[in-house]
């Protein structure tokens, strides 16, 4: 039975192998030695009734229960860290809303580069990080805006299975071969970070004028389906390199169209000049970007 603090505990190394996708960086991430992150993880699915990640001899996954629970452990996992800094004095707390994937040494960075306040990174997606700004629950965060006016831009390519990956993919290799037509068309999913209209109309123009079909640009798709479908059904998702690279698939720039990820650093928290040029830097480094 896992019951107390335990439970947010054990919901803090979930999350850590469920981001990281392995239970050795997730405990990590936790500072917590891989079998008690074995163990606190078993206790937790033995609580709950159910298998929450399933075990592969190359990675971890969630199961669709586990699917379930992960939005419900951010938000609670955000509260408690909250709870915890509420009264202190000393080192003021600091939430900073990041996309999911942000490195690890990046984070470390951030925090080293942020003495007497305790930093908290609250990872979600762009709708929730605005919405925490909004609601207080986060004093910075990274928000989704069109690269011509943003502080960090990230290079964007498609993470796709295709054998001999080569440095350019261009969209009409989404079309089936002859012998391929009774499958389902190929796609390009575009993932909740990038649904903003300066990547994703300009995507489906590009789609468009490659003579796909309308169907093969996909808005919507959760992360995990999306790289799913990558192996099930050859197709692609627009993504960074590093996403791809932790997916386990190719990635190549996009032929004819560069694409771009922009983040704005907004919110209410006071920073030096130097304080938020140096957090910008390393929040660029650890998604994969630069700075304009």
């Amino acid at each position: 039975m896992v019951a107390g603090m335990d439970l947010v505990e054990s919901l803090r190394l979930f999350h850590a192998v469920a981001v990281e996708r392995s239970f050795t960086r997730g405990a990590e991430r936790c500072g917590q030695p891989q079998p008690v992150a074995s163990r606190r993880v078993a206790a937790l699915e033995e609580r709950l009734g159910t298998t929450l990640l399933v075990r592969t001899s190359r990675r971890v996954e969630l199961s669709a229960e586990g699917e379930r629970l992960l939005p419900l452990a951010q938000e609670l996992l955000a509260r408690a860290d909250r709870i915890d800094h509420l009264f202190e004095r000393s080192e003021p707390g600091l939430v900073l809303a990041v996309p999911v994937g942000l490195s690890a040494r990046s984070r470390a960075a951030i925090r080293r580069g942020l003495p007497g306040r305790s930093v908290t990174f609250a990872e979600d997606e762009p709708a929730a990080r605005v919405a925490a700004l909004s609601a207080g629950t986060a004093q910075l965060g990274l928000r989704a805006v069109a690269p011509d006016e943003a502080e960090i831009r990230v290079p964007l390519g498609v993470g796709h299975d295709d054998h001999g990956p080569a440095a350019r993919f261009f969209l009409e290799q989404l079309r089936r071969s002859m012998r391929e037509r009774d499958l389902p068309p190929r796609a390009v999913h575009v993932l909740a970070e990038d649904d903003v209209p300066a990547v994703r109309d300009r995507l489906r123009e590009a789609c468009f004028a490659a003579g796909l079909r309308a169907d093969q640009v996909v808005v919507g798709t959760s992360a995990d389906e999306a790289w799913t479908r990558v192996h099930e059904r050859g197709d692609a998702v627009l993504a960074a390199a590093g996403e791809a690279e932790r997916e386990g698939v190719a990635w190549a720039a996009l032929g004819g169209l560069a694409l771009s990820r922009g983040y704005r650093l907004d919110g209410d928290g006071e920073l030096a000049a130097d304080e938020r040029a140096a957090l910008l830097s390393r929040l660029a480094g650890g998604l994969g970007g630069d700075l304009p």
